[in-house]
C-alpha cells in the first residue's frame, strides 16, 4: 500500500526478522527506523526521548528488556509486536508514526493488505476511548526511560491532526464522548499532559465520527470542544503549525454548534494562535469580535457569558501589550476588572476572573519590559483564587519570568521550583519554561542556583544521559 506515492516500509525485510530471531532488539530497532527513513532524533520525538537515548538503545549501551518500552517502540514504529519478542497485546493499537503527514486526511480502503491496524483502531473506539495499550504513559514510570511530555503530546496530536484517517468507527454513545471530554479537560486542568496525549487523539477521532453520523449541533459542539482543548495544549509547545490546524477545525465546528460560548472560545484560541505568530492586531480584533457576540444585557446576565467576556478582554489586552500598545492593554484589562465586578453574585467565578485579570496584567507588564510593575501587580493575586492547577502554575511561571527579567535569577529559580512542586507537568512540558531554564542554566550567577542542572534535565533542556555530568 502507498500513501500518495510514499512506499510503506518493508516489514518483511529478512535482515529485520533475522535480528528478531536472534533476540537482537537493538538491531531490530535500528533497522525499523532506517526502513522508515527516520533519524534518531525523529524517532526520539515520536517515542518521547532524546536522540542520544535512541542511539544508546541501538548500540546496546542501554538495554531493551522492559516489556512496556519494547511494546511502545513497536507501536511507534508500526511493527508487529512479535518483532520484539512479544505477543500481540489483546487491545494493542499502534500509535500513528506520523510518517505520512498531510493536512487532508487519506481514506484507507478496507481491502488493502495491512489494514488490520485500522480495524483494531475502529474496534477500540467502540470498546472504550481510554485505558488502551497506547494510552498508558504510566507504563514508563517503572522503566529507565524518561518520556518528554512535550514531544509525546506533539507526536500524538500530529497523528490525530495530519495522519491518515481511520475507517469509520462503531458509534460511541454521546454519554461516553462527554465523559471522555470531561476526563480530558480534567487532565489539562491538572497538567497531566501525558495522560491528555493518550486520551485526546481518540476523542477527536470519535467526535468527528459522531458528527459525520449525526450532523447535528450537539455533535459539532463536541468536535469544537475537542479541538479547542487540542489548541490549548499545542499553544504550550514550540510553534509547529499544528496549532493553526486545530484552531481552524475548532472554529469550523463551532460555527455550526449553535452555542455562542463555544464559538467565542474557538475564536479566542484562534486569536491566541495569531498573537503567537506576531499578528497582534488580528488577534485583538478576533478576540474583541467574539466578546461582542456574548449576551451581557439585562439585569441578571448569564454568569458564563460575563466570565468568558472578561477572559476575552484579558486576551485582547495581552495581545495589545504584545503589540507594544501599553495604553490599550491597560484599558482592556481595566474593562476586564469591571466585568469581574459584575459577577458579585457569583463569588467563585468572580474570584477566578479577578485572578485571571491580575495574571494578564503581570504578563502584559512583562512583555512591555516592566518587570517591576509586573511583580508589584502580582502581589494582588492569591493562588487559591485560581480555579485549577494549570492556572496557578502558569501564574507562577509568569512571576518567574518577571524575576529573571529583573535580574533576580535566584528568586526566579525558586519560583520555578515552587511551580514544579505544584504542577510538574506544566513545568516539564511548557516551551516557555524550557527557554527560561536554559537562560538560568547559562546565567553568570549559575553557581548560586544549586539544582539548576537537575531542573534542566527534568525539563529536557539537558539530555537525560548528561545528568551525571559535573
Amino acid at each position: 500500500m502507498e500513501y500518495r506515492g510514499c512506499a510503506v516500509p518493508n516489514w518483511a525485510s529478512p535482515a529485520l526478522w533475522d535480528a528478531a530471531s536472534r533476540g537482537d532488539y537493538a538491531a531490530v530497532l535500528r533497522r525499523a527506523r532506517e526502513e522508515l527513513g527516520w533519524s534518531q532524533g525523529r524517532l526520539g520525538e515520536k517515542f518521547g526521548c532524546s536522540a542520544s537515548t535512541i542511539s544508546r538503545f541501538e548500540n546496546g549501551r542501554r538495554g531493551l528488556r522492559d516489556v512496556a518500552v519494547l511494546r511502545r517502540f513497536a507501536n511507534v514504529l508500526g511493527l508487529p509486536a512479535e518483532a520484539f519478542g512479544l505477543t500481540a497485546a489483546k487491545h494493542e493499537r499502534p500509535v500513528s508514526s506520523g510518517s505520512e503527514t498531510h493536512v487532508s486526511r487519506v481514506k484507507i480502503n478496507s481491502g488493502h493488505k495491512g489494514d488490520g491496524q485500522v480495524r483494531r483502531r475502529a474496534f477500540l473506539f467502540a470498546a472504550g476511548l481510554a485505558g488502551t495499550a497506547v494510552a498508558a504513559p504510566s507504563a514508563f514510570a517503572a522503566t529507565e526511560v524518561e518520556v518528554d511530555p512535550a514531544a509525546f503530546l506533539a507526536a500524538r496530536l500530529e497523528g490525530a491532526l495530519l495522519g491518515p484517517a481511520a475507517m469509520e468507527a462503531e458509534p460511541v454513545s454521546r454519554a461516553k464522548l462527554h465523559a471522555t471530554l470531561a476526563s480530558a479537560r480534567a487532565d489539562f486542568h491538572a497538567c497531566r499532559y501525558l495522560e491528555l496525549a493518550a486520551r485526546l487523539p481518540e476523542l477527536i477521532t470519535a467526535a468527528e465520527s459522531a458528527q459525520r453520523q449525526h450532523g447535528d449541533a450537539q455533535a459539532a459542539r463536541l468536535v469544537a470542544d475537542a479541538y479547542n482543548l487540542a489548541t490549548r495544549a499545542l499553544i504550550k509547545l514550540e510553534a509547529s503549525g499544528l496549532e493553526w490546524v486545530s484552531a481552524d477545525r475548532a472554529l469550523r465546528a463551532a460555527a455550526t454548534a449553535e452555542d455562542p460560548l463555544v464559538l467565542a472560545e474557538a475564536t479566542r484560541l484562534l486569536g491566541s494562535v495569531c498573537r503567537r505568530a506576531g499578528h497582534h492586531d488580528r488577534a485583538q480584533a478576533l478576540t474583541l469580535s467574539a466578546a461582542g457576540q456574548l449576551e451581557l444585557g439585562g439585569r441578571d446576565p448569564d454568569p458564563r457569558h460575563l466570565a468568558l467576556h472578561g477572559v476575552l478582554l484579558c486576551s485582547a489586552g495581552y495581545a495589545a501589550a504584545r503589540g507594544g500598545d501599553q495604553e490599550r492593554a491597560v484599558e482592556l484589562l481595566d474593562e476586564a476588572d469591571a466585568t469581574a465586578a459584575r459577577l458579585a453574585g457569583h463569588p467563585a467565578q468572580q474570584a477566578a476572573l479577578a485572578a485571571n485579570v491580575v495574571s494578564h496584567r503581570v504578563s502584559a507588564h512583562y512583555v512591555l519590559g516592566n518587570a517591576g510593575a509586573a511583580l508589584h501587580d502580582s502581589q494582588a493575586a492569591q493562588l487559591g483564587q485560581f480555579p485549577d492547577t494549570e492556572r496557578r502554575a502558569r501564574f507562577l511561571v509568569d512571576v518567574a519570568l518577571c524575576l529573571a527579567q529583573w535580574d533576580k535569577p535566584e528568586r526566579a529559580f525558586q519560583t520555578l521550583l515552587a511551580a514544579e512542586r505544584a504542577a510538574p507537568g506544566e513545568v516539564r512540558t511548557r516551551a516557555t519554561v524550557r527557554r527560561l531554564v536554559s537562560e538560568l542554566l547559562h546565567h553568570p550567577r549559575q553557581a548560586s542556583l544549586p539544582g539548576i542542572r537537575q531542573l534542566a534535565a527534568r525539563t529536557h533542556v539537558l539530555e537525560v544521559g548528561r545528568r551525571a555530568a559535573p
